[in-house]
């Protein structure tokens, strides 16, 4: 059964690790499960300049982006689009903000989207 929009950016509100796919420079698909933060409906990502990825996207922008609850009852959200690479120093805060939210989800303790963190 589709999901209604609010149903969608729930679950994209929530610590769930993505799965991004992309295309290599020679052609052949890549994906890599990803933390990432959704707010105000855009997902925002991070990768080191360094990374695979990053190589990816700055060859071809275009992404698909899958979220899923891995667990019963399964829910499933997919987007394509097409990627925007950003060098911003809120970068840090957002790093630090998914590496208290990741964690916790996966010791069961879960985290809202207003929890400042410990």
């Amino acid at each position: 059964m589709p999901m209604k929009k609010n149903e969608i950016d729930k679950l994209l509100a929530e610590p769930h690790i993505a799965v991004v796919a992309v295309t290599a420079p020679d052609g052949a698909p890549h994906a890599v499960p990803t933390w990432y933060e959704y707010k105000n409906g855009e997902v925002v990502f991070h990768t080191d300049r360094s990374a695979f990825k990053y190589k990816c996207l700055e060859h071809d922008p275009r992404v698909a982006f899958v979220v899923d609850t891995k667990q019963a009852p399964y829910k499933c959200v997919v987007l394509k689009g097409t990627a925007r690479i950003e060098i911003k120093k809120e970068d840090d805060e957002r790093g630090l903000r998914m590496s208290i939210a990741y964690p916790r989800r996966e010791a069961g303790q879960g985290v809202s989207q207003h929890d400042e963190g410990p």
